[in-house]
């Protein structure tokens, strides 16, 4: 699977029919799927100021760009919300991907397995932004997002 070309499905089909291309079509021995969770929740104040956060570092990953696809959001409200993604690279090695951009140290991440029904229903979530996420017990609706295409 090229991944320019799921870039173009994902940006010009509606967001169910890009990911059931998705799913049909990535090659899981070339490519790998990602949650990158920020560690600092609780240092975030509002929301448009996260979702700057999260703008910045897609900046910072500008030179992985060939390698790397995916959609960060803040969840929540106003002192009360949390940052998570998923992104899918080449490799099956995250590092090489995210040590682009000198903040990645901030965001954990944790390799999703996609023959488990919970991690698709994961990816899906975070790049149709149609469903909340719980954190630690504690639900959080979508606030907004960006996407590193």
């Amino acid at each position: 699977m090229p991944l320019d070309e799921w870039k173009r499905q994902y940006s010009n089909l509606e967001t169910p029919e890009a990911m059931k291309w998705f799913w049909e079509n990535v090659n899981f021995e070339e490519y790998s799927i990602w949650k990158g969770a920020y560690k600092y929740n609780d240092e975030l104040t509002m929301t448009f100021m996260s979702n700057n956060l999260i703008g910045g570092f897609n900046n910072r990953l500008e030179a992985s760009r060939k390698y790397l696809f995916g959609s960060a959001s803040v969840y929540g409200q106003n002192n009360d919300s949390v940052i998570e993604g998923a992104f899918v690279i080449r490799g099956q090695d995250y590092l090489p991907v995210f040590n682009v951009a000198p903040d990645y140290e901030s965001y954990e991440f944790t390799k999703l397995d996609p023959t488990k029904p919970e991690d698709r229903e994961f990816v899906d979530s975070m790049w149709s932004w149609d469903r909340p996420v719980t954190v630690n017990g504690k639900e959080y609706a979508h606030a907004s997002g960006k996407v590193f295409k």
